[in-house]
């Protein structure tokens, strides 16, 4: 059989939900080819089998960012996957889908997206261009370099596949979450824009509270990393009239670790972790080391690398 006939007998293990009944598991079997999404899968089942089931789903082309759910525990657009694909990942024919993590739960598939939303809206996702040009007496154009370093991040559709896989979320709310920052960095690096400031005070504390755990740039089906607009909105540090005591501690941990690498051309992680939090913010975890035996990998001493004076020649921006 030819890979455009291919068909395959499959079993959708659907993690269901509904408020009086809470979770349970359901069991769907249908075929497919090799061409069925996710999305046209769960219509198979809805029409076909089962018109209770409830699931989100619009465009079907990975614009809308309607059918984020969880496949076999991987964050993913239904309507961008395709059943065999990952038939032949997991090399099994049964297929978990459950509804994202993090949010509420509202009806099997589909979650509360409210406070995702409202995340979004903290970081006043639209431009605020100046008085002349609003009354139409000027015209402000970007620049085509500075399209090209707007352009990624603009593309967000805001499916919340990053938001569910993020830890950092979950356990600091005052973390604004992957998918805001690529959209606010979007706009604090915007030439046209008015409230630079103001941005800067929204986002740069919170580009700090970023575990830099790289879920969110695994996750995301638009390829729009929002790390790296998270470590571009941590630039602007020094920009800021106003910093944040968490701010303040990021840039201490950046200049340790620029220390480190100069003095030794390595990164001494217990060095830098003192410089950062100071002795007395260390003692907790200094305990933390003993208590478990760890202590011992704090003090290692390193030995510088050799040619370090090429590194410093990096590190100066001297590379000629």
């Amino acid at each position: 059989m030819s890979l455009q006939n291919e068909e395959m007998d499959v079993v959708l293990k659907i993690k269901r939900y509904s408020p009086e009944k809470g979770y349970w598991w359901q069991e769907y079997k249908l075929k497919v080819d090799r061409f069925t999404q996710f999305t046209e899968a769960l219509r198979r089942i809805k029409s076909e089998q089962d018109p209770t089931l409830a699931y989100r789903a619009s465009c079907h082309m990975a614009v809308c960012g309607s059918c984020g759910m969880k496949i076999n525990g991987e964050p993913r657009l239904a309507c961008k996957t395709l059943v065999i694909d990952m038939a032949k990942k997991y090399g099994s024919n049964v297929i978990t889908i459950e509804p994202m993590d993090y949010f509420k739960p509202v009806k099997d598939l589909i979650v509360d997206l409210d406070e995702f939303y409202q995340r979004m809206y903290k970081v006043k996702p639209r431009l605020y261009p100046h008085k002349e040009v609003l009354e139409g007496n000027v015209e402000q154009r970007l620049k085509p370099e500075d399209q090209r370093e707007l352009w990624k991040f603009a593309q967000c559709i805001w499916c919340g596949l990053c938001v569910s896989a993020c830890p950092s979320v979950k356990m600091d709310p005052e973390f604004l979450g992957p998918a805001a920052h690529a959209k606010g960095y979007r706009f604090l690096a915007d030439p046209r824009d008015t409230i630079t400031e103001e941005r800067m005070k929204i986002l740069i504390d919170s580009a700090w509270r970023c575990t830099y755990c790289y879920m969110c740039y695994n996750v995301c089906p638009r390829d729009i990393e929002p790390v790296t607009a998270i470590k571009k909105t941590r630039a602007y540090t020094r920009l800021a009239k106003e910093k944040t005591s968490i701010a303040q501690t990021g840039e201490k941990h950046i200049e340790a670790i620029f220390n480190s690498l100069l003095e030794t051309g390595k990164l001494e992680e217990a060095k830098v972790y003192l410089s950062t939090y100071g002795l007395l913010g260390s003692i907790k975890d200094f305990i933390y080391l003993f208590q478990s035996g760890k202590v011992k990998y704090a003090l290692v001493k390193e030995k510088s690398v050799e040619n370090i004076s090429e590194i410093r020649k990096i590190l100066s921006g001297d590379n000629k």
